[in-house]
């Protein structure tokens, strides 16, 4: 009895060290990928969670040739996955755009059309498995972030506070290049994404679900669980995604000739006001949009490529990045908190350079600001383009 007793307890303890042993070993196991964690599968769904190696997530060549390696090597050969997440190891971000730093380095902005291209074809080819994908997103879903939730099935945002979806690109002289001008008017209808995508404005989850622009809102501690469970909801056909119910105003305005005219008429009314026809992003946004009402979707998409290549070569974009790479800069600074609180700025020059700045500054609602420029027909040039106070 004695005996038995011991050979029990001995392969007891035997069996503990060897799971602690595959929970270390699996523990520290060394990363596959420079963008997502090693993959994962949870009852058949596929886990791919983005960790890129910068602060935040943001698109580039090498998460793309990460995707493409993860689902050649880990997802495609695997039968178990019957569905994938999609959801950012990072606190506060899924994925916050595309690398700017890589638009600026692409020397011919033309390799820009065959790079989104690429892109296109990549999630064509995972799509054709019908493999139900899901979005789970905490934090920024920007830009190229936004456009990838596009590409899946379902989305889910977190009431986080730091939970924003949008496509900012026109702030940065570009345009959404990676089908955000094809996938936003499908799912919410042209009269809502227009005023998204020509302003750039973020969209907070609870109006993201009341447009349909997600499927669903949770609590952030919440959110990966009710993501599987979605998923495997997605599988056994027990959750349907949202399918857009058009209105008779919005069929008015995208399914007859009269209707459509309106719609794009008071659009671009809409950004000769803003911009005093000065400022090419938008202008090209919607020659997409109309040019492309109706045809077949790569043909919309080669036409996207090729207008987001030719902003990414335009003077108006390289100062906006510009702009962009020096007020990052300026968070960084170690010069400590200022004994005041900055309310009034001043910007000499209302050319492109100062309005885009006089732009970004009235847009973060914190402060007053002046324009200064040797005329008035300068500071006239400059207030087309920000909402701000004439100082000649």
């Amino acid at each position: 009895m004695i005996r038995k007793t011991f050979q029990k307890k001995r392969l007891l303890v035997s069996g503990i060290a060897r799971v602690q042993s595959q929970s270390f070993a699996a523990a520290a196991e060394p990363r596959k990928y420079t963008y997502f964690e090693n993959f994962e599968v949870k009852d058949g769904v596929g886990i791919v969670r983005i960790n890129g190696p910068n602060k935040m997530n943001t698109i580039s060549m090498g998460m793309q040739q990460d995707s493409e390696r993860m689902f050649k090597e880990d997802i495609l050969p695997n039968k178990d996955v019957k569905a994938i997440v999609f959801i950012s190891s990072k606190p506060d971000n899924f994925i916050a755009g595309a690398d700017i730093d890589m638009i600026k380095e692409v020397k011919d902005k033309s390799q820009l059309r065959e790079i989104t291209m690429r892109g296109h074809k990549f999630f064509d080819e995972i799509k054709k498995t019908k493999i139900p994908f899901v979005a789970a997103i905490n934090g920024a879903a920007l830009g190229g972030g936004l456009e990838w939730a596009l590409y899946c099935d379902y989305r889910i945002a977190t009431t986080s506070k730091k939970t924003v979806l949008g496509l900012p690109e026109v702030k940065l002289g570009l345009m959404p290049g990676m089908a955000g001008t094809y996938h936003l008017p499908k799912l919410i209808g042209y009269a809502n994404a227009m005023p998204i995508m020509l302003t750039g404005n973020n969209v907070r989850p609870d109006k993201a679900k009341k447009l349909g622009l997600v499927d669903l809102v949770v609590d952030p501690a919440s959110l990966e669980s009710v993501a599987i469970q979605q998923a495997k909801g997605l599988i056994a056909g027990t959750v349907k995604t949202t399918k857009r119910k058009k209105d008779w105003m919005s069929f008015f305005l995208e399914d007859t000739p009269v209707g459509r005219h309106i719609m794009f008429k008071k659009a671009k009314e809409g950004v000769d006001k803003q911009t005093g026809g000065v400022y090419p992003s938008p202008y090209k946004m919607l020659e997409v949009l109309k040019d492309n009402y109706g045809k077949p979707r790569y043909t919309h998409l080669e036409d996207e490529a090729k207008k987001f290549s030719e902003l990414a070569a335009t003077p108006e974009s390289q100062a906006l990045i510009g702009i962009f790479h020096g007020m990052s800069a300026v968070k960084k600074h170690d010069f400590g908190a200022p004994k005041k609180p900055v309310q009034n700025i001043a910007v000499l020059g209302a050319g492109l350079m100062g309005a885009g700045i006089a732009q970004v500054s009235v847009d973060s609602g914190k402060y007053r600001v002046l324009l200064k420029d040797k005329d008035a027909a300068g500071v006239a040039r400059g207030e087309k383009v920000s909402q701000i106070h004439r100082f000649v």
